[in-house]
């Protein structure tokens, strides 16, 4: 009798404890089976180029639950004002490089920040497990959807404070660029003008105080006015995108994909070496790409390269194309999807791969790739392979099929979503 009223009290008394982790484990695994939605509508911060290039951070801004929990948090109110500390407004130093440096987070304040966010989403913090919600449906940090919800939050935020310090770094100093040919700072950051230019940003900055805003506000302030100051706009120049490819996109609504062989066609760009909008290979690409499509291959076109080539150019590769294909080439408009942003073939191709995510053209049907019988080597290489893998972290297409010397065709890789806060003109 003894044993057996011992056995049902632990019982009882361990119920509550096992219910707990049962539910705790449900709560976990539903938050990380929360899906991309192709619908989703993105918050807004009201500066466009912060929302391109740092999502996560609109996304703590503008879900003001979770903005209250990190405003009033101790350990990060403690680590607010040690970065508010450091900080040194010297409006006449010369050397802008070592006038900005005290902004950028430094990889122990990053380590603790990030250390913090994790605790709290630990604790079940409501509003952070509505963060990561937003952030998984967002499809914006897809490249980590497989991780457990705090590597993903730590993972981004890495992303977002990496991105902010490149930005500061390379724009004072011209130096560490992914693509320095043209990513490179508009002017000569030693010049008078420039430093001038850079000490207005901070005398703004300083007139902020930043009292009550989250602890990346001060950096990322700086790291937008950089970007503005050397006019690398490129990544919202053409946003809303749905917009930019409205009738593209309405075109496809009541679409048969069982019509077509492919799911889209996707032109690859060619910048012109010299002023010319666009290069004659870029017009031979999309000669070929007419001729397929005027075949029935694919129900619509994609063209993809922002401005790349010269230097500073007025011209988006993907919208001289799409000129080219409906004026010379008699390709109705409708059936023309623009890319204006990819700025080298890793990203044309990710980039492809994102609208026909958003657009609804199936991912689980191959995608026809036109360009010259060179660059598509390139394409079916370890190279490319390699290149991507480098710089995205992943291989934006897969089962790459090569059947023609002009054309190839391959799956698109949902990772392609991925908006990358390490590359501000193209995330």
């Amino acid at each position: 009798m003894n044993v057996a009223y011992y056995c049902v009290m632990h019982c009882l008394k361990i119920f509550p404890v096992v219910l707990f982790l049962l539910l705790t484990d449900t709560i976990i695994t539903a938050a990380q089976s929360v899906a991309p939605d192709p619908q989703y509508i993105a918050l807004k911060s009201g500066d466009a180029l912060q929302d391109r290039n740092f999502y996560l951070l609109t996304l703590m801004e503008k879900m003001p639950v979770v903005t209250k929990l990190l405003i009033k948090d101790p350990a990060l109110q403690k680590d607010r004002v040690q970065y508010k500390k450091q900080l040194l407004w010297l409006e006449n130093d010369q050397d802008i490089a070592a006038a900005t440096r005290p902004f950028v987070l430094s990889g122990e304040m990053a380590n603790s920040v990030g250390t913090r966010f994790q605790a709290l989403l630990d604790h079940r913090a409501a509003p952070m497990q509505e963060l990561l919600n937003e952030m998984r449906r967002s499809g914006m940090f897809q490249l980590y959807a497989a991780l457990p919800d705090n590597q993903l939050l730590q993972k981004a935020w890495e992303d977002a404070a990496k991105g902010i310090s490149y930005i500061i770094n390379a724009y004072t100093t011209n130096k560490g660029f992914r693509y320095p040919k043209i990513d490179s700072a508009a002017y000569y950051v030693k010049s008078p003008q420039y430093i001038a230019g850079v000490h207005l940003i901070l005398k703004e900055l300083a007139q902020k105080k930043y009292d009550s805003t989250l602890i990346f506000r001060p950096a990322l302030d700086l790291a937008l006015g950089l970007l503005r100051l050397n006019r690398h706009d490129e990544s919202i120049r053409y946003e809303p995108l749905s917009h930019t490819n409205w009738e593209a996109y309405t075109q496809l609504k009541d679409m048969n994909w069982n019509d077509y062989t492919f799911s889209a066609m996707l032109i690859l760009g060619a910048g012109p070496s010299d002023k010319s909008p666009i290069s004659e290979s870029g017009k031979n690409r999309c000669r070929m790409g007419a001729e397929l499509f005027k075949k029935g291959l694919a129900p619509c076109i994609i063209v993809s390269g922002g401005h790349v080539h010269p230097f500073g150019t007025p011209y988006a590769e993907a919208v001289e194309m799409k000129k080219f294909l409906v004026d010379e080439l008699k390709i109705p408009a409708s059936a023309v999807f623009i890319d204006p942003y990819a700025r080298h073939t890793t990203t044309n191709i990710r980039n492809a791969v994102r609208i026909a995510w958003y657009s609804g053209i199936p991912l689980n049907k191959r995608m026809l790739c036109v360009s010259d019988a060179l660059h598509l080597n390139y394409v079916n290489s370890k190279m490319f392979g390699q290149r991507a893998t480098e710089e995205l972290g992943y291989i934006p297409a897969t089962d790459i099929k090569q059947s023609d010397l002009y054309f190839l065709s391959f799956l698109p890789d949902l990772r392609s979503l991925q908006a990358d806060a390490r590359d501000p003109l193209d995330p």
